[in-house]
């Protein structure tokens, strides 16, 4: 019994490390090592995602696209590269947050300083290659591979369920999401 608890306390640990710091690192990383980057590199008052031998770049969540203009100058500052910005875009839909920050660049007189790639489309990967992947590492964690969320609606599904895979979503542990009204989740 006490083995079983220590393991779902374990799990529950795991999968919310996983949950709230591996994405982004996991952009990151997958970034540099296509760009011949260093990552997170100290600098006062923050660390820069990614250097490389011209620029300082943010990795940026698309619907974040504001944190990342002050961030990548501070940043260009500190390490005296150019300014650069990689916005994620997990779907098409997030192009409008990459039109917002150019144009804010823009009016700022920044737009021909601050470099500005999106994340997949730059790189040459495609939106649904990076799901896959994504879905790929969190089936490495017990369970992940029992439930599935849903992007859209916020719903969790069980593997009973006709929307498990079987919608727009990802892999996910029981106390992600909202459980679906049909299956219960």
């Amino acid at each position: 019994m006490i083995k079983r608890i220590l393991s779902i306390g374990l799990l529950n640990c795991l999968s919310h490390l996983f949950l709230f710091s591996q994405p982004e690192s996991w952009y990151i990383t997958e970034i540099a090592s296509s760009i011949d980057g260093q990552t997170e590199v100290p600098v006062e008052n923050g660390r820069v995602d990614i250097v490389t031998s011209t620029h300082a770049i943010e990795v940026e969540r698309a619907s974040n696209w504001k944190h990342s203009i002050g961030q990548c100058l501070w940043y260009a500052l500190q390490t005296n590269k150019e300014p650069g910005i990689i916005l994620i875009m997990e779907s098409i839909a997030d192009r409008k947050h990459g039109i917002r920050l150019q144009s804010a660049l823009d009016y700022a007189g920044l737009g021909a300083k601050v470099k500005v790639w999106f994340y997949p489309e730059d790189f040459g990967g495609t939106y649904e290659s990076i799901e896959n992947s994504f879905n790929e590492e969190k089936k490495s964690i017990p369970g992940a591979t029992s439930y599935w969320f849903t992007s859209s609606s916020g719903m969790r599904h069980n593997a009973g369920c006709r929307w498990f895979t079987n919608s727009k979503g990802r892999y996910c542990i029981e106390s992600e999401g909202k459980p679906c009204g049909t299956c219960g989740g």
